[in-house]
């Protein structure tokens, strides 16, 4: 297959998120949310090797989230408390997985909003070692040890928009490494609840299976949001 064919795929992602509370129950207007994100890659220029998805990635979630009482020029702040998996449902050498607990502080403004989420990796034990590299690594165990090391520790997310038209920034960093990505959108409306969508992406962990090389993507599509 020509390098071309390789390099051209097509994305989509799907994300939902349904609250599981409609009372108060620590603070007016908390809530606990559960979220799932299925985001997938398809070779779809791919003819040789029958147009396959080269990748597809789950991350289901629950978390908590509250308004602060603090409201700084003007603006609302959010606090969310959570834990997520995230997977590719792949076994042996191509498996790849980690679970994290965040917390995430956000500030909105009409026409912008700033957010940070820390996270703290919950430990997986060590892969058993048998000796052998001829056979394949047990299931159990921690697939991907050092993906800390690449997808970082936090991520930095910025949404500015200009009427209809919306910019949104996102970054992920690891300061002893030194890695991490950066993420661009633009979106802008075509269409009732359709908008045309423009990506860049540089850096790691777009896609899990890839989590340790360095991508540089540029993507354009079409964006539904708010779909209810």
């Amino acid at each position: 297959v020509n390098d071309w064919v390789n390099a051209k795929e097509a994305k989509f992602q799907i994300s939902v998120k349904v609250p599981l509370t409609f009372k108060p129950m620590l603070t007016d207007n908390d809530v606990i949310y559960v979220g799932f994100t299925l985001k997938s890659f398809w070779q779809v220029y791919n003819d040789e090797v029958s147009a396959p998805f080269r990748e597809t990635n789950y991350q289901p979630e629950i978390f908590y989230q509250t308004p602060l009482p603090w409201r700084p020029w003007d603006g609302n702040v959010f606090f969310n408390l959570g834990m997520e998996h995230e997977s590719n449902g792949r076994t042996q050498y191509l498996s790849r997985s980690w679970n994290r607990a965040y917390v995430k502080f956000a500030y909105l403004q009409p026409n912008w909003a700033l957010s940070l989420r820390p996270w703290y990796r919950l430990p997986e034990d060590a892969k058993p070692d048998d000796g052998d590299p001829s056979t394949p690594p047990a299931a159990d165990g921690d697939d991907n040890p050092d993906i800390e090391d690449f997808l970082g520790h936090h991520e930095l997310q910025g949404v500015y928009k200009f009427g209809s038209i919306a910019v949104a920034a996102t970054t992920r960093h690891n300061f002893a490494t030194g890695k991490g990505s950066a993420e661009l959108g633009l979106s802008f409306p075509l269409y009732g609840k359709l908008k045309g969508y423009l990506q860049y992406f540089n850096g790691y962990g777009e896609s899990l299976i890839d989590y340790n090389e360095s991508i540089e993507r540029i993507g354009i599509g079409i964006l539904v949001t708010e779909w209810y």
